[in-house]
């Protein structure tokens, strides 16, 4: 069981509330933790009771670190900052090349005005905004010194001379890629003696760690990944979540080379307590994590979960490793095994040929009651009569649809603002159903263009996390189902592609052709490197073999003008 930062929970049931003594308060310079009962084996009780020792001890730790801080202690947190800093701007340039010309000229000039500083005692000056970075320094490492104290002019003093330092070795290394060491290595004359092998290369010399942050390196991991062109926005997010997590947990600054074993478990025991959907939900959202994890009756994070954290972490760490930041990854095979029938247990389910004419019967003939708007209505039609993707349905421009060879297809693809696919295979044509022909959809898609309108669903909001799909699926999922009485946890918006498959499947349609059709990956060498797709009419013969088993009911010119609106 995880125990939260500030208070531990005994073996009786008693909250204990916990505070780190720092080892510059101890008398003999050791890290201690006090311990006191707060009597109560109320959760809620403790937690408040907590918040305001928490309060006091804060800041007896700013204050007495602050007053009792050795000149010595104070010179290596200067010393690790600026080596922290310089590590982040030589890889820039090892990474992104050489420094602008804007940007070493402001660092020569900076570097010439310090040095001026220094050599006539000066205060620092506003010419070189070294205050406000030394501001910003004592704010992130929590030293409130006042001008009246005498740490303050050390501080003052010493920070000078640690930017002269960095601006030095920044510019220095900058300047090391003008030369070029071309001379070719002396070669030692090989005596009869010896074997006439060719020599072994030398070994190349291993990385060594940079003494980087947990914080900063993420950093690094998520813009190369990005970069790369690896993760989409959303799972972008995700990422930064995730390794936001590790942060809380062990602090910003804390240097990523330092965690052991222990801190392995300490983070599987906080993802086993951590509530689901966190930052999302009214209970927990906005407040500390130590909070949170002592808070009763949530749902927890589930193990499928878990183990995409678990899973990030690996990567993080593997790239941590690769670049020489730590020894071996902490994080490598540490996911949690589970069933494996479990694991082949379906998580959506295709609908019934019945509830599938419950559904058409309810948009189509009941719109007026259930599909009141046109992405209530076509969303889900679409979904039915080609398999797509939700926010493939959602972000479709109006240009997407188009005529070839007398055959209409919604053409998909990530062409355009705010439009995004999962993968490479599903960028395609799919033909557009008879059915929906017949029940008017390239008359609205008419009414539409007249209006001058650019996207089929034109009223939706998108946003990073759910893209344009989020209001059909919310509708579809949380009001249509459930008042049609079909709603189980398996039967989803996403259902509608589970039937579609199934239906083509049950037609006999080919499997590659399937695949084509509801953008799934083709397998084999053949169809991944030199098959160049399938014809249009191949994909709309295949497509129209959707057979529902309902003769479609023509809808009028005024209830495009009303689903237009």
């Amino acid at each position: 069981m995880f125990v939260p930062t500030y208070l531990l929970k005994s073996r009786h049931g008693l909250f204990y509330f916990r505070w780190p003594l720092p080892k510059q308060l101890h008398p003999h310079r050791k890290a201690e933790t006090i311990k006191l009962s707060l009597q109560t084996r109320d959760p809620n009780k403790a937690l408040r009771l907590s918040r305001s020792l928490i309060q006091i001890g804060e800041r007896l730790n700013d204050h007495g670190i602050a007053y009792g801080m050795r000149y010595d202690e104070l010179h290596g947190l200067l010393k690790r900052h600026f080596r922290e800093l310089l590590d982040k701007v030589r890889n820039e340039i090892d990474v992104q090349g050489r420094l602008n010309e804007k940007t070493r000229q402001d660092y020569e000039l900076r570097l010439a005005t310090t040095e001026r500083e220094i050599a006539e005692g000066r205060p620092l000056s506003f010419d070189t905004g070294y205050q406000t970075l030394l501001a910003g320094f004592m704010a992130q490492y929590r030293v409130p010194f006042s001008n009246a104290d005498e740490q303050y002019g050390w501080l003052e003093r010493d920070f000078k001379k640690a930017v002269r330092s960095f601006l030095k070795a920044a510019l220095d290394h900058d300047a090391s890629y003008d030369q070029f060491d071309l001379s070719a290595p002396v070669d030692r004359t090989i005596s009869a003696a010896e074997p006439q092998s060719r020599p072994s290369p030398a070994p190349l010399e291993q990385p060594s760690s940079t003494g980087i942050t947990i914080e900063e390196l993420a950093k690094r991991f998520i813009m190369e990944r990005t970069r790369g062109g690896n993760w989409v926005a959303t799972t972008v997010s995700g990422k930064e979540e995730y390794l936001g997590l590790l942060t809380e947990l062990f602090g910003a600054n804390r240097d990523i080379a330092t965690l052991t074993q222990q801190d392995v478990t300490t983070v599987k025991d906080t993802l086993f307590s951590l509530p689901k959907h966190r930052h999302k939900k009214q209970a927990t959202i906005g407040k500390p994590l130590a909070e949170v994890l002592i808070m009763t009756n949530l749902p927890r994070l589930s193990v499928p979960s878990i183990n995409k954290y678990l899973q990030t972490y690996n990567d993080f760490f593997g790239y941590a490793h690769q670049h020489g930041h730590i020894k071996q990854n902490l994080f490598a095979a540490v996911a949690i095994k589970q069933n494996r029938q479990r694991l082949q247990a379906k998580t959506r389910e295709g609908f019934t040929p019945e509830q599938v004419r419950t559904i058409l019967d309810a948009i189509v003939d009941g719109g007026l009651v259930h599909a009141r708007k046109p992405h209530q209505k076509w969303g889900p039609l679409i979904g039915l009569y080609t398999g797509a993707r939700l926010n493939e349905i959602a972000q479709i421009d109006l240009t997407d649809i188009k005529q070839e060879d007398d055959v209409w297809f919604f053409d998909l693809n990530d062409e355009g603002d705010e439009k995004k696919l999962k993968t490479l295979s599903a960028k395609r044509r799919v033909p557009v159903h008879k059915d929906l022909v017949a029940l008017g959809f390239l008359d609205y898609v008419q009414t539409l263009r007249q209006r001058g309108v650019s996207k089929l669903f034109h009223d939706l909001s998108t946003s990073v996390e759910h893209g344009r799909g989020r209001a059909i699926g919310r509708w579809f999922n949380e009001t249509l189902l459930p008042s049609l009485g079909i709603k189980t946890k398996l039967l989803v918006f996403h259902s509608l592609r589970h039937t579609v498959i199934t239906e083509l499947v049950n037609a006999k349609v080919d499997g590659p052709l399937i695949k084509a059709l509801v953008g799934h990956s083709q397998q084999g060498v053949t169809y991944q490197s030199y098959f160049g797709g399938h014809t249009l009419q191949l994909l709309n013969e295949a497509i129209q073999k959707l057979d529902f088993s309902r003769k479609p009911a023509v809808v009028d010119q005024a209830e495009h003008a009303r689903l237009a609106q």
